[in-house]
């Protein structure tokens, strides 16, 4: 009987003591510095991580919560563990996002922005926000704070595509090359595009072929998903064109990829100038010829250069006139159709 009343009072006192626990934690203070050992001291932040645990362990989320933050409110201002006070907040919001309370993990979020306004963490939430809303200043301002302490992946991405965004070309230059540091041409075809495109208008045509390069490497069929990839295509097959014909001197592989461009769009007056340049570097008059009779007329920007050298093959071939040259600009004509 003893034993029996024995084990009935151990059980009553247990769950009291489960029932009591949270509320004693509710209640507890930060463990005060003894004589002479300073608030700061590693000591200190050893008794203050131990307290901390123990709350972490109240398995009721918002008893957790109110204790976490009471706890903290009670420490002394130079505390070691403030500085790593915000984990514990952050597993508490896990811990209500693993138990399906989406409200309660959000709003306690909310609060740590104003209880950490300096954290990554605080920066971070707010940098993904801004760029959501399409708030770039405000997302460049907090990812740069972030990068300047802890660069990483995500955010560069998004202070490369805020600067886009921004028309700030040279820092998203910048941070579009930190990205394709961290990954390859296919997961950074964006970046890989901008940079293209930028090193492009810098009239920079080494730089702008190597990414246009690297782009038609990554997407030998189709292109990638939010890029006009009939144009980037153009774009890509002329400015290599361009560097073979101005840089490389190379005229075979110049009309190779000018004869790229064409196959996408027939009437690109710069592709036939390009071939018809290319063909009369080779001595190649007769092509020559008729690929500046094709830019004449197509009647765009090269139309009145591409008529000007025309004649200037054609006459010394035909007793210094222009008699039946008509003719081949009838034919040229006809081919385009």
């Amino acid at each position: 009987m003893k034993s029996l009343i024995h084990r009935l009072f151990v059980s009553l006192f247990s769950l009291l003591f489960l029932y009591m626990c949270p509320l004693f934690l509710l209640a507890q203070d930060p463990m005060q510095a003894p004589e002479g050992i300073p608030p700061e001291s590693d000591y200190m932040m050893r008794q203050h991580q131990a307290q901390i645990e123990e709350i972490m362990k109240v398995s009721n989320l918002g008893n957790r919560e109110t204790a976490l933050e009471s706890f903290m409110q009670k420490l002394n201002s130079k505390s070691l563990i403030l500085q790593y006070y915000e984990n514990y907040f952050s597993r508490t919001v896990q811990a209500y996002t693993q138990a399906g309370n989406t409200a309660q993990a959000q709003a306690l979020s909310q609060k740590m922005r104003k209880f950490f306004p300096n954290s990554l963490t605080t920066h971070g939430a707010v940098m993904i926000e801004a760029f959501k809303s399409q708030n770039y200043a405000k997302a460049i301002q907090s990812g740069e704070k972030i990068n300047s302490a802890n660069p990483n992946q995500q955010t560069t991405e998004i202070l490369a595509l805020s600067y886009m965004a921004t028309n700030s070309a040279d820092s998203a230059a910048k941070y579009s090359l930190k990205v394709l540091a961290g990954t390859d041409a296919k997961k950074g075809a964006q970046y890989v595009a901008f940079l293209a495109r930028y090193y492009g208008g810098k009239r920079d045509i080494v730089n702008s072929a190597k990414y246009y390069n690297m782009l038609l490497k990554a997407f030998p069929g189709s292109g990638p998903q939010g890029l006009d990839w009939n144009s980037t295509k153009i774009a890509a097959y002329t400015t290599l064109a361009m560097k073979a014909q101005y840089v490389d001197k190379n005229y075979d592989a110049a009309i190779k990829e000018y004869l790229s461009v064409l196959k996408l769009n027939s009437k690109h007056d710069a592709s036939h100038f390009g071939i018809g340049m290319s063909h009369w570097k080779l001595q190649q008059l007769e092509e020559a010829m008729d690929a500046f009779a094709k830019a004449v007329v197509i009647g765009q920007t090269r139309a009145a250069k591409a008529r000007e050298y025309l004649e200037q093959i054609y006459k010394p071939l035909n007793n210094n006139s222009v008699e039946g040259l008509d003719a081949r600009l009838e034919k040229a004509r006809a081919a385009l159709q």
